[in-house]
């Protein structure tokens, strides 16, 4: 079995307008936000900890606990909205492949080339 929007489309009007583009830029846009808003948290929280007792560096390990895992993990989305905007880039080309592999032989014709 397999999914319609992985496999080649068969339709050469599927690639006018794929979905790809817009959640991959949703994705990453969404995810760089994230980021933004861990480097101001991250950022007043280094300043909150540096104004405490040295000795205390419990506070910093575990906001390091959570921030960092939230951080992957907003870098993990950003890669995933990049894989979706390529991935519609193939679905693009496969439907170009496509119509010149249709139109190609018409073309050599009537241009008179030889049907090799």
């Amino acid at each position: 079995m397999a999914t319609v929007s992985i496999t080649r489309p068969a339709d050469p009007d599927v690639g006018s307008s794929p979905w790809q583009f817009g959640a991959g830029l949703g994705l990453s846009a969404m995810a760089v936000m994230g980021l933004m808003a861990l480097f101001i948290v991250s950022a007043v929280v280094a300043g909150w900890v540096s104004d405490q007792d040295p000795a205390d560096f419990g506070k910093i390990i575990a906001y390091q606990a959570w921030l960092f895992p939230v951080a992957m993990a907003s870098i993990a989305i950003v890669m995933v909205g990049i894989s979706l905007i390529l991935w519609g880039i193939v679905r693009q080309l496969w439907v170009r492949v496509g119509s010149l592999k249709e139109s190609l032989p018409a073309l050599k014709a009537s241009a008179g080339g030889t049907g090799n």
